[in-house]
């Protein structure tokens, strides 16, 4: 019988990346990444789990990094402990069982324990999800586009449009006419070949979502994401009822009890799935009910190392019918290059390249990791 090394403890490792520009969205604008670095150890050095909790979106961050350290450290730390490598179920019921909410920290986590149960049984995580043998580029967007003056996300728009991106995707959130313009803006740049997703952010009442909408419908947008708030959703039911773009549900949807509930509401043609949001296992479930419930899924975030990038290009790969380019995130929005891994993901324009290897594949710049850790003493 075979035996897999146990699991020792998980090394939590917090950091900041302070990028050249600031990146702005209707809740809030900032220059800086943050996010925890998790790494669960085993009694074999070749045998961790790594992956990325990223604290997000801009200004309004779902979990910050101190409440996450604190759970990994406090709570997680003790527990995992003594559990097999290969048993990743044990180790996800027990993290249920310890600590509420948290999907952030629990999304990183589950990625952490597919690195790890794929590395214990010697093969990639693509083959243990059963996508192995494709190519391995995943196509995405264009860098997302914040909300700066029309004028200058035009330029923007047209710089990302001369390299050959054929999706963009724009943040949008002050008011009706300036938003209004600044799709315009956007379309007359790039021309009626480019394809436009507008993100709104929770920003808008129902009324003034409706309006807003139907004003940028001829402006030929290929989706609207969350334009009124989070916690209204029969509000958005109503909006999606009154337009003819599609509507894209994001912060709505933290779990598969949230996608039940916007499919039975039908509350959205579409839904954002994240891995840092709903791992792997959350991401995979939650596709698969808005396949046999006859909606779409969109993948990714706009903020995260390569770390997280590839595990989301993982559920691309699983998942070929999610709607294509992905909006997998990077360092770009802040001006900055990824560096955390050794070899770059992004060494294909237009393509997150998943790399070859063991778990996720992943050759992680510990060096790196540690130029950006910070403090988190108060």
């Amino acid at each position: 019988m075979t035996t897999y090394p146990t699991i020792l403890g998980v090394e939590a490792i917090p950091i900041e990346i302070r990028g050249k520009r600031e990146f702005a969205i209707s809740e809030g604008q900032t220059s800086t990444h943050k996010s925890i670095i998790i790494r669960i150890i085993t009694e074999d050095p070749n045998v961790d789990g790594v992956a990325e909790i990223v604290c997000a979106p801009p200004g309004k961050p779902e979990e910050i990094q101190h409440e996450i350290y604190g759970a990994l450290n406090a709570v997680i730390q003790s527990s995992l402990i003594g559990i097999s490598s290969e048993d990743t179920l044990s180790a996800r019921r027990v993290i249920n069982e310890r600590i509420k909410g948290k999907v952030w920290t629990k999304a990183g986590l589950d990625v952490a324990l597919h690195d790890l149960r794929a590395k214990a049984l010697g093969i990639s995580c693509l083959s243990m999800l059963g996508a192995h043998g494709q190519d391995p580029k995943v196509p995405v967007i264009g860098t997302v586009i914040g909300i700066m003056h029309p004028d200058q996300m035009a330029t923007r728009a047209r710089q990302l449009s001369d390299l050959g991106f054929s999706t963009l995707k724009i943040k949008v959130g002050k008011d009706v006419s300036s938003d209004f313009e600044r799709v315009r803006c956007v379309r007359e740049a790039v021309g009626d070949s480019v394809s436009i997703r507008v993100d709104a952010n929770d920003h808008y009442s129902p009324e003034e979502a409706i309006k807003f909408i139907n004003k940028i419908e001829r402006l030929n947008i290929d989706h609207v994401e969350q334009p009124i708030s989070r916690y209204d959703i029969l509000g958005m039911s109503e909006v999606r009822k009154s337009v003819h773009v599609p509507i894209m549900t994001d912060d709505m949807v933290s779990s598969p009890f949230d996608a039940m509930n916007i499919i039975r509401l039908n509350a959205a043609d579409r839904v954002k799935v994240k891995v840092t949001k709903h791992g792997l296992d959350g991401a995979a479930q939650i596709v698969s009910m808005l396949s046999a419930a006859g909606k779409r899924a969109v993948l990714g975030h706009v903020f995260e190392t390569g770390l997280a990038a590839v595990a989301e290009a993982h559920l691309a790969m699983l998942f070929p019918d999610i709607i294509s380019p992905h909006e997998i995130g990077s360092m770009e929005p802040l001006g900055l290059a990824d560096n955390l891994l050794l070899e770059s993901p992004y060494c294909n324009k237009g393509f997150i390249t998943i790399p070859e290897g063991l778990g996720l594949g992943l050759a992680v710049n510990w060096d790196q990791v540690e130029r950006y850790r910070v403090d988190l003493s108060y």
